[in-house]
């Protein structure tokens, strides 16, 4: 049964900082107290089943699963009773928009406490209800597979026993959480709950969803960026049978604030016009027919040769500062040549290739709109949508659905609201479903940019003045910040990262897996390597000296002193990760002349990362036999899934690194499916060494934060083994 909402979850932020829950209300059951939901998360059946009903955008990674072990754990409830269900969403609904958006890998991060927390209350209410039947202090009630014991006798009371006194009785807003000696679920590698489903086809995706009277939708897009719809001539498309009709699409812009001015660009979508029919099929069939005229781009004639040129002759007088400390520039330009490090590094435009293509179902009933999506931030969705069509948010529910992928791009919100305008236009449900083909050229890409380092050295090789300075063609300056610079040369005042700003828009950039982590890591990390090679020293030697430097708390601008004291933390943990990687590869053993190997670290938003590649020579090719991967990300909930992740997250890197990479034409994109647009393939695979360190920190960042190290390493490797110092990618010599 569904309560009312006063029972329902009550998120809000701490004076700390941190997210804590309440149930500040009874909880309510049904009238005949037979099942009961306990908040927006927890459903007790009068069967003895948990339903956890998951929030967070599952996309594969396996969040619904561990977030549902969390909860179990600190319930102490029957984990074979656990199943889970995806509530349906609006505007309104009472949680945190951190607990329904899943970005930067934030799952785990943002949603640890506060379920923990919500459990714990709950689980207090059982003892309470227990602790009254039997007339005993709270102290001798133990709880255990949804049961509540009494200690040092055998008698017992199931969950669905106490139904009834629980539902009376008011939630506490901070019952003590379980010391984590008794957590038994959390650190075990369980199964994802929904893989039989899967395996038989019974999991729901939104492009699984089928609604009464509902049609069809499949949209031919605008080629380019800047292309509007000159004429349609949809002739030849109606005569197919099975078409209904054909709608023209407007191209919706997303008005936003100020700060992120840069979302009115980048979460809009293309006109174009969709066909309308009885299945997917006649959809996409009638789109062929379509003889469509556009206008003239301004960015024909642009290719990736002309991009790349492109920012690099970017006037320097459109450089921002987005992090700066001392006098960067003045500092280097007194140093003598001798201490001057320079390089430039190169990141191409990457699309996500996520398995399931985009698609939602939208159903208007003439105030209610209603929608089923596989979507990284539900409720920012909604906003989107209403925005474009009018509707009141109020007005609009959201079904979060699983689904096969997202790697970013679905934080963008184009698909839901093409659908959405759809079916306000024609009053009845529309499935939009996009090709494999709209999905690569349509997307919302990895970022083409470059990437230039310039560092000073004193007499000892120490970081005296470091600038990071990184060239685009577009308003996309937030993700040049390179936080790494804190901690290699945390003990100089004399620090930048700057964005050098265009003003081309060939292709609309995006969130691609790990963002702004990936191009940073490469250039940062090679270039360092390129450093240690000039001054002769091994790599791991001198990122262990830049990272043992003395503290010394200076005045910077963001900077008191508990930010430094973490910042000395991150230092430290950064070291020792450098530092257990070294011990488990062996480093210093040396290698036969046709072997090489490649260092990169880095710090990702909480999760400390070092990984060690191994290469050898194969006639003229180069093969890369071995990733060894150390990674630090807190508390690990479930080891299976979070190596899982670290897998894909290396085996996505790799894909990059020797595959080819989005390419332009006449401002469009030339490839359209897996044949020309390849992801790596199992046997390509090498082998990957996972090192999961222990930690009693909360859990932190996992699904991104091994993207960054790999393509770094594997160059580095190749350095050492031939002395070719490779600069972009992709790399031309990997087998």
């Amino acid at each position: 049964m569904e309560l009312s909402r006063r029972g329902f979850l009550k998120v809000s932020l701490g004076s700390g900082g941190a997210l804590l829950c309440s149930l500040n209300f009874p909880v309510r059951s049904a009238d005949n107290n037979t099942s009961f939901q306990a908040n927006i998360y927890l459903r007790f059946n009068a069967d003895g089943t948990i339903v956890y009903r998951d929030t967070k955008p599952e996309m594969g990674q396996g969040i619904s699963t561990g977030l549902a072990m969390v909860v179990c754990d600190e319930l102490g409830a029957d984990w074979s009773q656990f199943i889970i269900e995806r509530p349906p969403l609006t505007a309104f609904t009472a949680i945190e928009h951190s607990l329904e958006s899943s970005a930067g890998s934030n799952g785990m991060l943002t949603a640890y406490l506060p379920l923990r927390q919500a459990a714990a209350n709950l689980r207090q209410l059982f003892v309470e209800s227990a602790s009254q039947y039997w007339q005993c202090a709270q102290s001798e009630c133990k709880v255990s597979n949804s049961k509540v014991m009494r200690r040092g006798t055998d008698e017992f009371l199931p969950f669905i026993e106490l139904y009834d006194s629980v539902i009376k009785r008011n939630v506490p807003a901070n019952a003590p959480l379980k010391n984590n000696v008794d957590l038994k679920l959390i650190g075990n590698p369980l199964a994802i709950i929904e893989n039989k489903d899967i395996a038989a086809g019974k999991q729901k995706f939104s492009i699984d969803i089928q609604l009464d009277n509902m049609v069809h939708a499949s949209i031919e897009r605008s080629p380019t960026t800047d292309s509007d719809l000159l004429s349609v001539d949809d002739s030849q498309c109606r005569q197919l049978n099975g078409v209904i009709a054909t709608i023209k699409m407007p191209a919706f812009p997303f008005k936003t604030s100020a700060e992120n001015k840069w979302q009115e660009k980048y979460r809009g979508t293309k006109s174009g016009v969709a066909v309308i029919a009885q299945t997917t099929w006649h959809a996409m069939e009638g789109r062929k027919r379509l003889k469509l005229s556009w206008s003239k781009s301004k960015y024909e004639g642009h290719d990736d040769l002309r991009i790349k040129k492109d920012m690099q002759d970017i006037s320097l007088d459109n450089i921002r500062d987005i992090v700066s400390h001392g006098e960067v520039q003045n500092e280097i330009s007194k140093a003598p040549s001798n201490k001057i490090f320079t390089s430039q590094y190169y990141n191409p435009y990457q699309e996500n290739a996520h398995i399931e293509p985009l698609n939602a179902v939208a159903n208007y009933d003439g105030k209610k709109l209603t929608l089923w999506a596989g979507s990284q931030s539900p409720t920012l969705a909604i906003d989107y949508v209403a925005e474009c069509t009018g509707i009141s948010k109020k007005n609009i529910v959201i079904h979060s659905m699983r689904s096969g992928g997202g790697f970013g791009r679905r934080y963008f919100y184009d698909f839901v609201v093409e659908a959405a305008y759809l079916a306000v236009k024609l009053q009845r449900p529309v499935k939009v479903t996009w090709s494999r083909q709209d999905c690569i050229k349509h997307g919302r890409y990895h970022l083409a940019r470059i990437d230039e380092h310039t560092i000073m050295l004193d007499e000892d090789s120490n970081p005296v003045a470091w600038d990071s300075l990184t060239r685009s063609g577009n308003n996309y300056g937030w993700l040049a910040r390179n936080n790494m610079l804190d901690y290699y040369a945390g003990n100089t005042t004399h620090r930048s990262s700057r964005h050098a700003e265009g003003d081309s828009l060939v292709l609309l950039p995006g969130s691609w897996r790990s963002v702004d982590a990936h191009p940073q890591g490469l250039a940062r990390e090679c270039f360092i390597d390129e450093v240690a090679a000039k001054l002769e020293v091994d790599p791991i030697a001198l990122r262990k000296q830049w990272l043992s430097q003395k503290a010394v708390f200076t005045k910077e601008k963001g900077l008191n002193e508990s930010s430094f004291n973490n910042r000395v933390k991150v230092r430290d943990q950064l070291r020792f990760v450098l530092e257990q990687a070294e011990k488990i590869t062996n480093w210093q053993k040396e290698l036969s002349p046709n072997q090489g190997k490649g260092i990169s670290l880095s710090y990702f938003y909480g999760t400390f990362v070092c990984q060690i590649a191994f290469v050898s020579s194969r006639e003229d090719k180069v093969q890369i036999d071995e990733i060894v991967c150390v990674f630090d990300c807190g508390k690990v909930i479930n080891p299976q899934l979070v190596k899982s992740q670290i897998e894909g997250s290396i085996i996505w890197s790799l894909s990059a690194l020797k595959n080819p990479a989005i390419q332009v034409l006449d401002g469009k994109v030339v490839q359209s499916n897996f044949h020309d647009y390849p992801v790596l393939r199992t046997n390509d695979v090498p082998n990957i060494q996972i090192h999961l360190m222990e930690s009693e920190r909360a859990p932190n960042r996992v699904g991104e934060s091994a993207v960054p190290d790999t393509a770094p390493a594997v160059l580095n490797a190749i350095f050492n083994l031939n002395g070719k110092r490779y600069k972009e990618l992709p790399c031309p010599v990997l087998a």
